[in-house]
């Protein structure tokens, strides 16, 4: 590497220059420009030996601080970098290329812009072809930052070239998995004549889930959300049953959202869609559910924070893998982001698809419902609980206005009614039969008159939404079968 340090690197690159010269190629007539793309063929060949890469980097980096933003002197220069895959070059090579995207990709030479999604393409590629010489020498901070990098360049790239975003979605999982091992443990013994020394390397039983190492970075809102979505992806490798992991990267997601994004007045906005293909793809597995399919559709909505579709895949794969638990904490937070933000439900992607579909809709209030009608059960019997409690320990009145307090808050009929008849039970416990008596009649007198809609009527509103949603063609068929 150059002896320039990488923050000398980063104000050279980002050196202001005339806007006429951001957006200009570079003169093929340089001496710099000549001497950079001579020498860049000797790379991989038999001249490679021949090479001075840090007169390369030095002649590049002097073009990005002078003469222009072109982006073939980024991808010469980053090639320098990659090249040896060496880790501590590969995490500044990722830095460089986001801290480019994000301040020239949009005016930098070539306008064109198929070409610079294919020079953009060919950086990829050889992050790709060191991979994995970067996971058998990088520690958990380079991880963490070219993972840091990752994450916004696939963001960034997600709106524009869908493609691109992928590939780095790819890359992310790759650059993961680092391989730091601790150091073998060496049992002593005591000294024997002639005997040697004996050393045994303890291996983790093969079914032990082993700890990653993850650096907590707060050093600004990218890193920081990366940290909690490598925590995130920690806990639901280790628990995948568990909600936990998934309300985290919930909030790794959506903590820093705290206004719309940028709409016209039909509500569209310039964020791109989830490619469609994917979401097929994603659709069709759902028969055969998988942990890599829940795996995967976590990954592709991490990178697009308004594919609230993605969430009821999510929560749908999780509930058919058996973890509802799972399924019910990703539609609760989906609910309290969108109760946060409401009017994310009427934007719209920038093909005019909307960001909460009517499925999303649908199965959100079908969810609520089922959890309601849960709730209520439970409640009953925890009430009762409570109150039995209550009635040992502190006596008659004390368990009477904690039914009290329950009626206060009840909104069905139905848990009105177990709160007044708890009431009779505790008064028949006491001895007090006639007032025990006297209410047991009047709930009896109730039932007579309640119909299935006065006694839980969320239930019945269920049932007709369920009936309005089937097609007309059934009905007119059952007609004619009379």
């Amino acid at each position: 590497m150059t002896n320039n340090t990488p923050y000398s690197w980063k104000e050279q690159l980002l050196a202001h220059l005339d806007e006429q010269l951001v957006c200009s190629a570079v003169n093929d007539s340089d001496p710099d420009w000549e001497y950079i793309d001579s020498e860049m063929i000797k790379f991989g060949s038999l001249s490679h030996s021949q090479l001075d890469v840090k007169e390369i980097q030095r002649r590049c980096l002097r073009l990005l601080e002078t003469q222009t933003k072109d982006f073939r002197l980024i991808v010469h220069l980053l090639r320098t970098l990659q090249h040896a895959g060496e880790p501590k070059e590969l995490v500044l090579a990722a830095q460089i290329l986001s801290d480019f995207t994000r301040q020239y990709w949009h005016v930098c030479y070539p306008t064109n812009i198929k070409l610079k999604l294919r020079l953009a393409n060919q950086i990829i590629k050889r992050f790709e072809s060191v991979n994995d010489i970067f996971c058998r020498s990088a520690n958990s901070k380079m991880r963490d930052d070219i993972l840091g990098s990752f994450a916004y360049l696939a963001q960034f790239w997600h709106e524009q070239s869908p493609e691109l975003s992928e590939q780095i979605d790819a890359l992310s999982r790759g650059y993961q998995r680092i391989e730091e091992s601790e150091q073998p443990i060496v049992l002593a013994s005591a000294p024997k004549e002639a005997a040697m020394p004996i050393t045994e390397t303890v291996q983790p039983p093969a079914n032990s889930f082993v700890m990653p190492a993850i650096n907590i970075n707060q050093h600004d809102e990218r890193q920081w959300k990366q940290t909690l979505l490598q925590v995130s992806e920690v806990i639901c490798l280790q628990m995948p049953e568990s909600s936990v992991g998934y309300r985290l990267r919930r909030y790794a997601i959506w903590h820093s959202i705290t206004m719309l994004p940028q709409a016209d007045r039909q509500g569209k906005t310039p964020l791109a869609p989830v490619s469609m293909d994917r979401i097929m793809d994603y659709k069709a597995q759902l028969s055969q559910p998988s942990n890599s399919l829940l795996n995967n559709v976590e990954q592709s909505l991490s990178l697009s924070p308004y594919w609230l579709e993605g969430h009821m895949l999510a929560a749908q794969a999780a509930a058919k893998l058996g973890y509802s638990e799972v399924a019910n904490g990703i539609a609760e937070e989906l609910r309290l982001f969108l109760a946060r933000i409401p009017n994310l439900v009427n934007l719209h992607f920038s093909d005019m698809s909307p960001f909460v579909p009517d499925s999303v809709k649908e199965w959100l209030e079908d969810c609520r419902q089922t959890e309601s009608g849960q709730l209520s059960h439970s409640n009953t019997t925890l009430l009762q609980q409570d109150v039995l409690l209550c009635y040992e320990q502190q006596g008659l009145e004390a368990a009477l206005k904690l039914i009290e307090s329950s009626l206060v808050t009840a909104i069905e009929p139905r848990d009105k009614f177990y709160g007044q008849l708890l009431s009779a039970q505790l008064f028949e416990l006491s001895g007090m039969g006639y007032m025990a008596a006297h209410l047991y009649q009047q709930l009896y007198t109730a039932t007579l008159h309640f119909s299935l809609e006065d006694w839980e009527p969320s239930l019945v509103r269920q049932l007709v939404q369920k009936t309005d949603k089937i097609p007309e063609t059934t009905m007119t068929m059952d007609r004619d079968l009379q």
